[in-house]
């Protein structure tokens, strides 16, 4: 059959859209600009969709629960709102979503809360792209992936997922905006400036430390701080 000018030219948009809709839908969440550019490119040569760029964690659950992609990457150690603390937005709003943590870290206290936060996969920033690639498709296939180099601590002999139950620590015991509050508290601000970040008054910021310290049994900033890195709640670099 010989089509019209017309119904060829429908034909062919009709399978672009089909082609756009097949690509895999990718947000970047990292707080250095090198590492976000540099996935961006490597992505979108892989034929994926890069459709936002994130800097910090607040910035990545804004843009997953407006344009709601496939995959989430993100960065565990971010200003403001943490990976840990930013994937369980996530997983909560748009469920469709996966995210992949990608991290330098393969401290299992910090694995553990990934995966608490329900991740889809955790991989190491020391391996190639490659290995990424291949874990951005399993994730979408429904799989779990995890490095290969952490992998013997969560699978056994045969490559299964073993059962995870997160430990109750002192870290549990806190409520998601106090873990907030935590952050950034350990990130040295002053309590009028974390009240304008949440939109709260300096007062309800107070009460929210005074029952962190209660709840942890640490009554400084610098013990607070050592607790919220030992927790993976912010991080050295």
């Amino acid at each position: 059959m010989i089509l019209s000018d017309q119904q060829d030219t429908l034909w062919l948009v009709k399978i672009n859209a089909e082609k756009g809709r097949m690509k895999t839908r990718v947000i970047i969440a990292d707080d250095h600009a090198i590492i976000r550019e540099g996935l961006k490119s490597l992505f979108e040569k892989k034929g994926m969709d890069v459709i936002a760029i994130a800097k910090n964690g607040r910035e990545a659950v804004e843009f997953a629960i407006k344009f709601q992609p496939d995959i989430v990457m993100m960065d565990i150690s971010m200003p403001d709102l943490n990976g840990v603390e930013a994937t369980a937005v996530i997983r909560k709003e748009v469920p469709r979503t996966k995210v992949i943590a990608l991290s330098m870290h393969a401290n299992k206290i910090i694995i553990d809360k990934m995966i608490s936060s329900g991740v889809s996969g955790y991989v190491l920033k020391e391996t190639a792209f490659d290995e990424l690639y291949d874990a951005v498709l399993d994730v979408k296939k429904g799989k779990f992936y995890l490095s290969p180099s952490i992998a013997g601590m969560y699978c056994d002999t045969q490559g299964d997922l073993l059962k995870f139950d997160g430990d109750v620590t002192k870290f549990n015991t806190l409520s998601k905006k106090e873990r907030h509050v935590l952050q950034l508290v350990a990130e040295g601000k002053k309590n009028k400036d974390i009240a304008e970040t949440l939109g709260v008054t300096t007062k309800t910021i107070e009460s929210h430390r005074r029952s962190i310290m209660k709840k942890l049994n640490i009554f400084s900033i610098a013990g607070l701080t050592k607790f919220a890195i030992q927790e993976g709640i912010v991080f050295l670099e």
